[in-house]
């Protein structure tokens, strides 16, 4: 509706441009004027925005960001973000959100997250990963499954947990992984995350080999807030132990209700991933929207902090509801 009206508007100009060149040269052709009028052409170009989340299954071995290179060549747009950025060392699922739709990364970031990841006792590195600079060793480190098991039950619940000096986090403005390469000295404050569910994997492999009594490689899951760092959670686990530990093969295998499974190369809207309430716009109302006029809510919606608005069927923009009116926040489509 809104792109028929804005191909209109301009199809308007386009024909009273040529109505007016036409008169012009009419009143040349007769020598009422003494100079030819200028002509000009004018271009119309209405161009598709594509506005949408694109789910992908990054491979270990390359940067969040470059992982977004494909998309971006996809949809032809440089307008991609994603929400929640994996190790280049992780796999995993990755959220890339396309066009308008990156305003609403936030709200798929701040959901919980399910990782898996094997703990390797008895090394201490750099990176807190298995192929960093071994900082330091224990010969010591077998844990058996039961030794496991109570050390992990310490960490459900809310906890404080110091990130890893090698990560994004901005310090003055700068990457504290930037600093560390430079060999400054990193202290980074602790900060509050939360555990739901932390326990070793239910394979019979892994189930063997954390009964054997020499131990040192325990494959985990984890269920956790938003800002966990499994590397951080690793070293933490085999402090609690008396010995040193790294994550390896770290994988993200849902955020929130996201599955890493449903990874494709196609399009989704935002209500599929967002369980937000969608209030119907009619079309005299459209209008007011684009222009973030509130309208009066003819849905059960009274108080409601994030909802879509959607007209025939397409969701338009991102609204709050309060007293009985729909608020747009920003627009979507």
């Amino acid at each position: 509706m809104t792109l028929l009206k804005t191909y209109e508007r301009k199809n308007v100009l386009f024909n009273a441009g040529k109505s007016l060149i036409k008169s012009n040269l009419m009143l040349w052709s007769m020598g009422q004027v003494n100079q030819r009028p200028k002509t000009f052409t004018i271009f119309l170009q209405v161009k598709i925005m594509h506005s949408g989340f694109i789910l992908i299954d990054k491979p270990a071995g390359i940067t969040s960001f470059k992982a977004l290179g494909a998309v971006k060549k996809q949809f032809g747009t440089k307008r991609v973000g994603h929400a929640g950025t994996l190790d280049m060392a992780a796999s995993g699922l990755i959220v890339a959100a396309v066009g308008k739709c990156t305003r609403l990364l936030p709200y798929i970031e701040a959901q919980d997250k399910i990782y898996t990841f094997d703990l390797h006792l008895g090394i201490l590195t750099d990176t807190l990963e298995p192929a960093g600079d071994i900082l330091k060793q224990d010969n010591n480190a077998a844990r058996t499954a039961e030794e496991l098991n109570d050390a992990l039950q310490t960490f459900i619940g809310e906890i404080e947990q110091i990130p890893p000096a090698f990560s994004a986090i901005k310090i003055n403005g700068k990457r504290a992984s930037d600093l560390a390469l430079k060999g400054q000295n990193i202290e980074l404050k602790p900060r509050k995350i939360n555990i739901f569910q932390l326990s070793t994997l239910n394979s019979q492999l892994s189930t063997l080999c954390s009964q054997l009594s020499n131990n040192t490689l325990h494959s985990l899951c984890c269920h956790c807030s938003k800002g966990t760092y499994i590397r951080s959670l690793a070293r933490d686990i085999a402090e609690k132990l008396g010995t040193y530990g790294v994550a390896g093969n770290i994988r993200r295998l849902a955020i929130g209700n996201i599955s890493v499974e449903q990874a494709s190369n196609m399009l989704i809207p935002p209500q599929e991933l967002l369980n937000w309430q969608v209030a119907e716009a009619k079309d005299e109302d459209v209008p007011k929207i684009l222009n973030g006029v509130p309208i009066p809510s003819s849905e059960p919606c009274t108080q409601n902090p994030k909802i879509f608005i959607s007209n025939n069927e397409k969701i338009i923009a991102m609204a709050s509801a309060q007293n009985g009116y729909i608020i747009p926040k920003f627009l979507l489509n």
